[in-house]
């Protein structure tokens, strides 16, 4: 039997996949998948996190480049439900 970690490591890998083969290269995540995964996020927020986790500037997301996002967005969400001043989505 898997633990609820080894789980939700599964689903991040399976909801970038699923993400990722919507549009232009298999196992890259484009801007616009990006947006369509992340729709709940303010758009200038989207673009901020995107373009400082594509590391090699070549406008798509590796999986790599995309446990950054998601560190990032966790770290904000920890951040916001514990209501730190220091964070808000939208701001950059």
């Amino acid at each position: 039997m898997l633990t609820q970690a080894v789980m939700a490591l599964k689903t991040i890998v399976d909801v970038y996949h699923r993400y990722s083969i919507r549009e232009g290269k298999l196992d890259l995540l484009n801007f616009n998948d990006f947006k369509t995964l992340l729709t709940e996020y303010h758009p200038e927020y989207l673009k901020k996190i995107f373009k400082e986790t594509d590391l090699n500037k070549d406008k798509e997301l590796t999986f790599e480049e995309f446990t950054i996002v998601l560190a990032k967005v966790t770290d904000d969400a920890h951040r916001i439900i514990h209501k730190d001043d220091r964070c808000t989505p939208d701001k950059d």
